[in-house]
């Protein structure tokens, strides 16, 4: 099973060849540039090819619109040339790992809300620790400011919202949440491999399309 999150700065792609056992790599670059380098990597070091994969698993977002573009292009392309795994894709978002990574974290309390950027003075909220029927919600940075919740955020993800609220910074990491199998309790199947828009609260999904000029 090959799975890569590219909605942060850094690139992190990981290789489940057993229940315990992970192999991972990640680096601090544009995903156009690093995605396929990382993947290539992983499969010289363990031996592994694409046609070897079963599954894939990929972040939808939110965070790097590129970084989740860059992902669904890349499963799209090995669809198109008739890759098994990239018929059988499964999905998570990156508050889901957020809210794993607090779980754990010392540095973190019991309970809050994981945060990230969504530009437009906004915020992407989902509690921790998470139940199955939280879903991120979109909350204006006035609302931010005035949330009682502790406040759980992360260096490697881009913010544009100048805010006073108080945020606990940690470090986004997927490896712990997959060196188990605890990530089976985030994943779901999808037929097509969309990043996640969200607005209004609700999931909004990108399709690769050609545009034309009058159109733009």
């Amino acid at each position: 099973m090959l799975a890569f999150d590219t909605s942060s700065r850094r690139t992190w792609v990981g290789l489940k060849l057993e229940p315990s056992k992970l192999v991972a790599e990640s680096e601090e670059q544009d995903p156009s540039k690093t995605l396929f380098r990382l993947v290539e990597k992983l499969f010289g070091e363990t031996g592994i090819s694409l046609a070897d994969l079963r599954s894939i698993i990929f972040c939808a977002g939110p965070g790097s619109m590129l970084g989740a573009r860059t992902a669904s292009m890349a499963i799209r392309a090995w669809k198109g040339i008739g890759i098994a795994a990239a018929q059988n894709v499964f999905t998570y978002n990156s508050l889901q790992i957020g809210a794993l990574i607090a779980n754990a974290s010392p540095d973190a309390p019991p309970c809050g809300l994981i945060i990230t950027d969504a530009r437009r003075s906004s915020w992407n909220t989902l509690p921790y620790p998470q139940s199955r029927d939280d879903s991120i919600e979109l909350i204006p940075n006035e609302s931010l400011e005035t949330e009682t919740h502790s406040l759980v955020s992360f260096a490697e993800f881009p913010r544009w919202t100048k805010t006073a609220a108080k945020l606990i910074e940690l470090a986004y990491d997927p490896t712990p949440v997959f060196e188990g199998e605890t990530f089976l309790s985030l994943i779901e199947p999808t037929d097509e491999a969309t990043p996640l828009i969200i607005r209004s609260n609700e999931y909004k999904k990108w399709d690769a399309k050609i545009h034309t000029a009058s159109r733009e």
